[in-house]
């Protein structure tokens, strides 16, 4: 079958409409989807530029996204410290009531100590976010990035808010014939020691110091296991003894020439008088208070104002890193917001333009239509002149 020909002016106005109606279906498919660009194929500049303002703002929302997890670990953080600060202002009363207490209220209000202590270390091993505990202990690592730049980040470390940690240690009351102090001496071989036998030993590590008025003191050994290796320090009144770290001293025993066998015990020094007063140091985690002594219980409330002091501290430190991750934390929110924005302007069609277009080129597609039907009738008109 032979082509059919067309006229030149059927021709154009098939074309011009076929041009209208493509025109039609992109500025639908615009105004359906509300871009104006959606494939590299409609305009490969702006769909590039737009994907990389739209892949930069993807890696910073992921960055937003850890920032804002940072906040609510060091926000965890902090509000364990604020717990922590009220425990040891209760510990606080407790100790100031033990200068007035006598009897059992004395060892009662020890025991209400103890135990509120003991729920310090609780609370700060409860006080974990995703894993990350900040206040129960150095070690433990906050590492927050906010961008893919290396030294772009905050680390922050994690702090001992622990009861050992401030210094507060557990209190024990001063009685009698009460152990003051215990010093390991663990280089000792299995031996049987004998009445006027002497023991060798050197002291390391920090001092602790031991005062009395009295210059009645004795040493004596006992079998005390896990006890951890410590220097001690005695200094008596008239005729002193002082113990220094580094040097080594021999100690004879006296056991009324009763043998006595024993390998890798501890040393106790204990005080025999009393009455003087005694000002003691800490071993193992224990202070020592007595009875209508403020002298030690004074020492236990330096103690607590010194961990009330640290817990301050800590505080205001986690309180800046969590006002600079907020400060972050809205930059990267407006950033993201400008790259993503910065992307749609290449990419999202403008309603109310294509809108009119619409209408525009509908009406153009009208008219074609009237255009194509007029060129067919002129043909028309031709072969009603044969007819």
């Amino acid at each position: 079958m032979a082509d059919i020909s067309l006229t030149n002016a059927v021709r154009q106005s098939l074309l011009s409409l076929q041009s209208t109606t493509d025109m039609v279906e992109r500025t639908q498919n615009r105004l359906s989807t509300g871009l104006k660009v959606s494939s590299a194929t409609d305009d490969p500049v702006a769909f590039f530029q737009s994907k990389s303002l739209s892949d930069r703002a993807f890696d910073f929302t992921e960055k937003k996204d850890a920032i804002e997890q940072g906040v609510s670990a060091l926000e965890a953080a902090t509000s364990g410290l604020e717990s922590v600060e009220s425990l040891v202002r209760q510990l606080k009363g407790i100790a100031n009531s033990m200068k007035a207490a006598t009897g059992t209220q004395f060892t009662d209000l020890i025991s209400q100590y103890n135990d509120i202590r003991s729920q310090v270390d609780l609370l700060t091993s409860d006080t974990t976010y995703q894993g990350i505990n900040l206040i129960n202990g150095t070690g433990p690592v906050l590492n927050v990035e906010f961008s893919d730049i290396a030294a772009s980040k905050v680390v922050v470390n994690a702090l001992d808010a622990t009861a050992g940690g401030m210094g507060v240690n557990r209190l024990r009351n001063i009685t009698a014939g009460s152990t003051m102090l215990a010093m390991n001496y663990d280089d000792l071989t299995a031996k049987t020691y004998t009445a006027g036998s002497t023991i060798t030993m050197t002291f390391a590590g920090p001092d602790i110091t031991l005062t009395t008025a009295s210059s009645t003191m004795s040493v004596w050994y006992g079998i005390q296991q896990g006890l951890i290796s410590g220097n001690v320090r005695v200094t008596a009144a008239g005729g002193s003894t002082t113990f220094v770290s580094g040097q080594t001293y021999t100690i004879t025993l006296t056991t009324s020439g009763t043998a006595q066998s024993f390998s890798d015990n501890a040393f106790t020094m204990s005080v025999t008088n009393l009455s003087a007063g005694i000002a003691v140091g800490s071993e193992l985690g224990l202070s020592y208070v007595r009875q209508g002594s403020t002298t030690t219980i004074d020492s236990t409330l330096t103690d607590l104002n010194s961990a009330l002091t640290t817990l301050r501290s800590n505080a205001s430190t986690l309180g800046n890193n969590i006002a600079l991750l907020k400060t972050r934390l809205n930059f990267t929110q407006a950033y993201v917001n400008t790259l993503d924005t910065g992307s749609s302007k290449l990419t999202l069609a403008d309603i109310n333009e294509e809108g009119a277009n619409l209408l525009a080129l509908q009406t153009r597609q009208q008219l074609g239509v009237q255009a194509l039907s007029f060129a067919g009738q002129a043909e028309q008109s031709i072969l009603n002149l044969f007819g």
